[in-house]
C-alpha cells in the first residue's frame, strides 16, 4: 500500500504541473470578452490540487502511510452517521455506479442537443443523484434545483456567456 501513496502523489503532481503547464498556455480575462477567461477555472483547480499534493506528502513525510490505509478490523468504531435514506454499497464494496453515471453523462452531452443545456442539466442531476444512492425525493428535487440554478447562474451572469 505505501507503494501505492507514493505512486499516486507522484503520478498527480507531475500530471497536475503538466495540466498546469498546458493551461498556463489558455487566453486570460484581459484577452476575452468575458469577465474572466477561459485560464481561470482550470488554474483554480490546478493549483488546489497540486496544494492537496503538497500537504499529502508533508503528512506521508510527517506521519508515514499509516493514516491513508483503511482499517479492515470488523469491530472498528463507525463514526461516520448512517442515513437510511442513502443506498450503500452491497457488503463487498464492490458496485457499477460508476459506469451509471458515465452513461448518465454521455446521455446528457446527448440530451443536451436534443432539449437544450438546462433541461439536460436538470434530468442530468436528478439522475446522477439516484445513481449515487440518493432515495428522498426532496433531496433529489433540492440537488436539482441547486444544480441548474448554479449552471444559470455562473454561465449566464458571472460569465456572460449564453446558454443554448
Amino acid at each position: 500500500m505505501t507503494a501505492r501513496l507514493y505512486s499516486f502523489v507522484a503520478a498527480t503532481a507531475l500530471a497536475g504541473s503538466l495540466f498546469l503547464w498546458l493551461a498556463l498556455q489558455l487566453p486570460g480575462g484581459e484577452e476575452v470578452t468575458t469577465l474572466i477567461g477561459p485560464r481561470t477555472w482550470p488554474l483554480l483547480i490546478l493549483v488546489i490540487l497540486l496544494a492537496l499534493v503538497v500537504v499529502m506528502v508533508v503528512l506521508l513525510a510527517a506521519r508515514g502511510p499509516e493514516q491513508f490505509v483503511g482499517t479492515d478490523e470488523p469491530d472498528a468504531p463507525q463514526d461516520e452517521v448512517v442515513d437510511e435514506a442513502v443506498q450503500r454499497d452491497d457488503a463487498s464494496g464492490f458496485t457499477f455506479r460508476h459506469l451509471g453515471v458515465l452513461a448518465a453523462t454521455v446521455a446528457y452531452s446527448v440530451a443536451m442537443e436534443y432539449t437544450g443545456y438546462l433541461v439536460a442539466t436538470a434530468i442530468f442531476a436528478a439522475v446522477a443523484t439516484m445513481i449515487l444512492g440518493e432515495r428522498k425525493p426532496l433531496r433529489i428535487v433540492l440537488t436539482t434545483g441547486v444544480a441548474v440554478a448554479l449552471v444559470a447562474v455562473v454561465f449566464d451572469q458571472l460569465l456572460n456567456i449564453p446558454l443554448p
